[in-house]
Protein backbone atom coordinates (compact mmCIF):
# COMPACT_ATOMS: atom_id res chain seq x y z
CA UNK A 1 0.00 0.00 0.00
CA UNK A 2 1.22 3.69 -1.36
CA UNK A 3 1.27 5.84 1.59
CA UNK A 4 0.08 9.39 0.97
CA UNK A 5 2.48 12.20 -0.26
CA UNK A 6 2.50 15.05 2.79
CA UNK A 7 2.16 17.92 0.53
CA UNK A 8 4.92 20.17 2.08
CA UNK A 9 7.50 17.54 1.79
CA UNK A 10 6.65 17.50 -1.84
CA UNK A 11 6.84 21.33 -1.98
CA UNK A 12 10.50 20.93 -0.40
CA UNK A 13 11.62 18.07 -2.97
CA UNK A 14 9.49 19.43 -6.28
CA UNK A 15 10.45 22.55 -8.52
CA UNK A 16 6.81 21.99 -10.21
CA UNK A 17 4.92 21.42 -7.12
CA UNK A 18 6.52 24.15 -5.64
CA UNK A 19 6.37 26.74 -9.07
CA UNK A 20 2.36 25.79 -9.10
CA UNK A 21 1.61 26.60 -5.64
CA UNK A 22 3.66 29.62 -6.48
CA UNK A 23 1.42 30.41 -9.49
CA UNK A 24 -1.47 29.55 -7.57
CA UNK A 25 -0.66 31.86 -5.00
CA UNK A 26 -0.17 34.93 -7.15
CA UNK A 27 -3.63 34.63 -8.46
CA UNK A 28 -5.41 38.08 -7.21
CA UNK A 29 -8.15 35.74 -5.92
CA UNK A 30 -6.44 33.73 -4.34
CA UNK A 31 -7.30 32.74 -0.58
CA UNK A 32 -3.80 32.47 0.62
CA UNK A 33 -4.45 30.92 3.69
CA UNK A 34 -6.43 28.51 2.65
CA UNK A 35 -3.98 27.53 -0.17
CA UNK A 36 -1.23 27.08 2.55
CA UNK A 37 -3.20 25.16 5.17
CA UNK A 38 -3.90 22.84 2.32
CA UNK A 39 -0.40 22.10 1.86
CA UNK A 40 0.14 22.16 5.99
CA UNK A 41 2.43 25.91 5.12
CA UNK A 42 1.12 29.10 7.29
CA UNK A 43 2.65 32.67 5.83
CA UNK A 44 6.05 32.18 7.82
CA UNK A 45 7.08 28.71 6.46
CA UNK A 46 5.54 29.95 2.96
CA UNK A 47 8.11 32.61 3.47
CA UNK A 48 11.21 30.09 4.56
CA UNK A 49 10.11 27.62 1.58
CA UNK A 50 10.41 30.19 -0.94
CA UNK A 51 13.74 31.59 -0.36
CA UNK A 52 15.13 28.26 -0.31
CA UNK A 53 13.60 27.57 -3.60
CA UNK A 54 14.81 31.49 -5.21
CA UNK A 55 17.98 30.73 -3.88
CA UNK A 56 18.29 27.18 -5.44
CA UNK A 57 16.79 29.00 -8.54
CA UNK A 58 19.43 31.51 -8.34
CA UNK A 59 22.54 29.23 -7.76
CA UNK A 60 21.60 26.68 -10.20
CA UNK A 61 21.43 30.34 -13.00
CA UNK A 62 25.23 31.22 -11.46
CA UNK A 63 26.23 27.61 -11.78
CA UNK A 64 24.84 27.24 -15.53
CA UNK A 65 28.04 27.89 -18.32
CA UNK A 66 25.42 28.11 -21.38
CA UNK A 67 24.25 31.50 -21.97
CA UNK A 68 22.29 30.07 -24.90
CA UNK A 69 19.99 28.20 -22.39
CA UNK A 70 18.91 27.23 -18.93
CA UNK A 71 19.33 25.17 -16.30
CA UNK A 72 16.77 21.78 -15.94
CA UNK A 73 15.32 23.38 -12.59
CA UNK A 74 14.46 26.77 -13.72
CA UNK A 75 13.36 25.61 -16.89
CA UNK A 76 11.10 23.00 -15.14
CA UNK A 77 10.10 25.83 -12.34
CA UNK A 78 9.22 27.85 -15.42
CA UNK A 79 7.15 25.41 -17.63
CA UNK A 80 5.27 24.33 -14.57
CA UNK A 81 4.23 28.04 -13.22
CA UNK A 82 3.27 29.12 -17.13
CA UNK A 83 1.23 25.93 -17.39
CA UNK A 84 -0.45 26.55 -14.08
CA UNK A 85 -1.04 30.19 -15.07
CA UNK A 86 -2.55 29.07 -18.22
CA UNK A 87 -4.58 26.88 -16.11
CA UNK A 88 -6.09 29.49 -13.73
CA UNK A 89 -6.82 32.16 -16.85
CA UNK A 90 -8.72 29.43 -18.59
CA UNK A 91 -10.84 28.57 -15.37
CA UNK A 92 -11.17 32.23 -15.45
CA UNK A 93 -12.03 33.09 -18.85
CA UNK A 94 -13.31 36.38 -19.97
CA UNK A 95 -16.95 36.08 -20.20
CA UNK A 96 -18.48 36.31 -23.36
CA UNK A 97 -20.14 39.26 -24.53
CA UNK A 98 -23.80 38.24 -24.83
CA UNK A 99 -22.53 36.98 -20.58
CA UNK A 100 -21.59 40.28 -19.77
CA UNK A 101 -24.56 42.08 -21.46
CA UNK A 102 -27.11 39.45 -19.62
CA UNK A 103 -24.58 40.11 -15.91
CA UNK A 104 -24.85 43.76 -17.20
CA UNK A 105 -28.67 44.53 -17.78
CA UNK A 106 -29.77 42.02 -14.52
CA UNK A 107 -27.08 44.44 -12.28
CA UNK A 108 -28.91 47.62 -13.61
CA UNK A 109 -32.43 45.93 -13.25
CA UNK A 110 -32.08 44.69 -10.09
CA UNK A 111 -29.12 47.20 -8.64
CA UNK A 112 -27.78 44.29 -6.43
CA UNK A 113 -24.27 43.79 -8.10
CA UNK A 114 -23.23 41.14 -5.41
CA UNK A 115 -26.42 39.31 -5.78
CA UNK A 116 -26.41 39.14 -9.55
CA UNK A 117 -22.59 38.14 -9.42
CA UNK A 118 -23.27 35.14 -7.02
CA UNK A 119 -26.41 34.21 -8.83
CA UNK A 120 -24.41 33.89 -12.12
CA UNK A 121 -21.33 32.24 -10.38
CA UNK A 122 -19.21 35.53 -11.72
CA UNK A 123 -16.57 36.94 -9.23
CA UNK A 124 -16.38 40.94 -9.21
CA UNK A 125 -12.73 40.44 -10.82
CA UNK A 126 -13.89 38.54 -13.91
CA UNK A 127 -16.98 40.99 -14.25
CA UNK A 128 -14.52 44.05 -14.07
CA UNK A 129 -12.19 42.69 -16.23
CA UNK A 130 -14.75 41.73 -19.22
CA UNK A 131 -16.65 45.45 -18.55
CA UNK A 132 -12.92 46.91 -19.22
CA UNK A 133 -12.05 44.46 -22.16
CA UNK A 134 -15.40 45.05 -23.66
CA UNK A 135 -16.07 48.33 -23.42
CA UNK A 136 -12.33 49.21 -25.19
CA UNK A 137 -13.65 47.01 -27.97
CA UNK A 138 -17.12 48.74 -28.14
CA UNK A 139 -15.58 51.94 -28.70
CA UNK A 140 -12.79 50.42 -31.52
CA UNK A 141 -15.93 48.77 -33.08
CA UNK A 142 -19.23 50.82 -33.63
CA UNK A 143 -21.15 47.63 -34.82
CA UNK A 144 -20.31 45.95 -31.54
CA UNK A 145 -21.06 49.45 -29.50
CA UNK A 146 -24.48 49.72 -31.38
CA UNK A 147 -25.09 45.77 -30.93
CA UNK A 148 -24.54 46.60 -27.09
CA UNK A 149 -26.59 49.55 -26.70
CA UNK A 150 -29.77 47.64 -28.44
CA UNK A 151 -29.28 44.92 -26.22
CA UNK A 152 -29.14 46.92 -23.32
CA UNK A 153 -32.53 48.14 -25.01
CA UNK A 154 -31.14 52.10 -25.49
CA UNK A 155 -30.71 51.62 -29.25
CA UNK A 156 -32.86 51.58 -32.04
CA UNK A 157 -33.58 48.11 -32.89
CA UNK A 158 -33.01 46.59 -36.32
Amino acid sequence: MMRPVDPKALLETDVRAYATLSARLSEPDANRDALLAEHGLDEDSWDLLDDVWQARLSEAMEAFADVDSMPVIVKEHADAFAAAQAQAAQKNALLSLDRFIEITREIQRTNDVRHVLSRCQTTLHDYLRAEQFWLKKMMEDPALLARFERAMGRGPSV
